[in-house]
């Protein structure tokens, strides 16, 4: 999910694709490119605030100049809005954002440092759901960016609607073992109020691996997609549910894809799955479409930001932590044919 620099390396493909004898370019005032994806759980809330660029010459210089990436004197806001009287909100905090400096870049196309975001935390800003219920007010909050840049009349904006996090039906505790194998298929079901969602379901495998002289624990993890989309009516409205039917040979495969063939791994134990629910909106899931279509649709770009492109969402997790597998998975993760060849042990 972490794509913040999308558009600038959309544009330096661009102004990188052919070469030719001159050196064409349109002098024009750099856009403002936004990234935010903000989950209220977190301690802290960043925003990174860049600029596309243009000029004569490579790209490929442009991007190891800080002037070519950030604005000068630019100032970012957060703002959180009740949403109890559509049209008409009710403007509840107004939080400035601090710039700092943080670790450097990994080495690549673009300057490693500075490395420039702005920055709040929980503390200066509420946003958290257990903050609202604290108060007596509902968890019904548009949380809105905003980017003043000197020398743009516009003022760069987005919004984003918080959402309370899904309540999980199934499994019903972290003890509840994963069995796939039972007359019953083993699934992951939610429940959630409200049913302009996405959602993505992340599978985390932890294990031991025994090599010669030593022990380590690992973990691999990924999204499984599918989701199936059900409702119920209750007094006053429908209820959402939200649940996923995980197969074994899904699991095992993804084993398998995700786990590499080690010989100085002596022998593997099972530890535990984590099942974790992500909870956004539908910016989420267009921004990454669109991102996967741009190698094939040359400069293809999404974008929910006003006077500006980029991304400006939230998100949330919740999750069951620690299951086990049942005796006959461990069984087929050490004999069966997805996975034996990785040296798992039908024991944990």
């Amino acid at each position: 999910m972490h794509k913040h620099l999308w558009i600038i390396s959309l544009l330096v493909a661009t102004l990188c694709a052919c070469e030719t004898d001159f050196d064409p370019y349109i002098p024009s005032k750099p856009t403002p490119v936004v990234y935010g994806v903000i989950n209220p759980d977190d301690s802290l809330y960043q925003i990174r605030l860049t600029k596309s660029f243009v000029g004569p010459g490579s790209a490929y210089d442009y991007a190891q100049i800080s002037d070519s990436l950030f604005f000068q004197n630019a100032k970012v806001y957060l703002d959180t809005y009740l949403d109890t009287n559509p049209g008409n909100d009710t403007l509840l905090e107004s939080v400035e954002l601090e710039l700092l400096e943080i670790e450097p870049r990994q080495e690549g196309i673009f300057i490693r440092q500075p490395n420039l975001i702005y920055q709040t935390n929980f503390h200066e800003l509420n946003i958290r759901p257990e903050q609202y219920h604290n108060q007596g007010l509902a968890y019904d909050i548009v949380l809105q960016m905003r980017a003043i840049i000197p020398g743009y009349a516009d003022t760069v904006t987005a919004k984003t609607r918080l959402k309370k996090p899904p309540r999980i039906v199934n499994p019903k505790a972290h003890y509840q073992k994963v069995y796939f194998f039972g007359e019953i298929p083993f699934q992951v079901e939610w429940t959630h109020t409200s049913k302009d969602n996405y959602f993505e379901l992340q599978v985390v495998f932890h294990y031991k691996e025994i090599l010669e002289d030593e022990q380590r624990e690992a973990a691999v993890e990924w999204v499984l997609t599918g989701i199936e989309y059900n409702e119920s009516s209750i007094p006053g409205g429908v209820n959402n549910f939200y649940n996923y039917y995980l197969r074994p040979d899904i699991f095992y495969s993804h084993i398998r894809a995700t786990i590499p063939v080690d010989h100085e791994v002596k022998a593997r134990l099972v530890r535990n799955i984590d099942f974790v629910i992500l909870t956004s909106d539908g910016t989420i899931k267009h921004y990454n479409e669109i991102g996967e279509l741009a190698d094939d649709y040359h400069g293809a770009t999404y974008s929910n930001l006003n006077h500006g492109l980029g991304i400006f969402t939230s998100y949330n997790t919740v999750g069951v932590y620690g299951l086990r597998l049942g005796q006959r998975e461990l069984d087929s993760l050490a004999f069966g044919t997805y996975t034996k060849h990785l040296n798992f042990k039908n024991w944990e």
